[in-house]
């Protein structure tokens, strides 16, 4: 998962927390495990995803400080423009462009922060947006075309940028240790929580979707796509010539 993204729902399973914590009339509450998930949990996690903000940008500014300038609006690019291309082919019509969104969302699942990873993952999307354009245009009124261009320049400028003079090696693998270890303990509070809400809300489906991966959902839905795509079709049956003529 990117860190940005992990980094988000990690921001939304702290809220989940805070807004399901008390039970209500019609619903039970997270409080009831409080054994196991401490009360303080929303204000662990918040505090965890701000530690983890500053050893990333730490990291950054030693291997690639480019980032540190134009990677929140890349993302913010990236994200709008693969939102308003799935909507679009989200009709249950097969065409090549369903193949093309899915090979680019498999190609970038995993994709780091680091520049060249940006500047690919932009000039794919704005790629496609640019030929979907007047149909994105016509399914979405708001849709922002200007994004596309926008898209296409930052990844030309993220391409352009000088490199960074190499830092020191154990500078580098002391800022990922910190980094990593944010992660990881993010990572055991999120899954706590999710566990929790499997427990307390297992009758009220509806509930737990509020707290699963956004994320994870998307890429199965996109590796489904990509199989049907590729799932060969039924070949046509062969008439029987050995039947006898019809009568007359």
């Amino acid at each position: 998962m990117p860190y940005d993204v992990f980094l988000k729902e990690a921001g939304q399973v702290a809220g989940f927390v805070a807004a399901r914590w008390e039970p209500t009339t019609s619903l039970p509450g997270l409080q009831r495990v409080k054994a196991r998930l401490p009360a303080s949990t929303a204000d662990d996690i918040l505090s965890l995803v701000h530690a983890a903000q500053t050893a990333q940008t730490t990291l950054l500014l030693l291997v690639d400080p480019v980032v540190i300038d134009h990677g929140e609006r890349a993302r913010f690019l990236i994200e709008e423009l693969e939102s308003a291309i799935e909507f679009l082919l989200d009709d249950g019509v097969d065409e090549p462009a369903d193949t093309q969104l899915a090979t680019i969302q498999a190609f970038h699942a995993d994709s780091a922060q680091r520049s060249s990873a940006l500047h690919q993952a932009l000039s794919d999307y704005a790629g496609l947006a640019e030929s979907l354009k007047d149909r994105l245009v016509e399914i979405d009124e708001a849709f922002d075309v200007a994004l596309i261009k926008e898209a296409r320049e930052l990844a030309r400028a993220l391409a352009a940028a000088p490199a960074a003079p190499p830092p020191a090696d154990s500078e580098v693998k002391e800022a990922t240790r910190i980094r990593n270890g944010m992660l990881v303990l993010l990572m055991s509070k999120m899954g706590l929580v999710r566990k929790a809400a499997a427990r307390v809300f297992q009758r009220h489906p509806e509930i737990l979707r509020e707290v699963t991966s956004t994320y994870e959902r998307r890429r199965r839905a996109a590796a489904r796509r990509a199989k049907a795509q590729q799932a060969p079709k039924p070949a046509a049956p062969i008439a029987d010539r050995t039947a006898a003529p019809e009568a007359r």
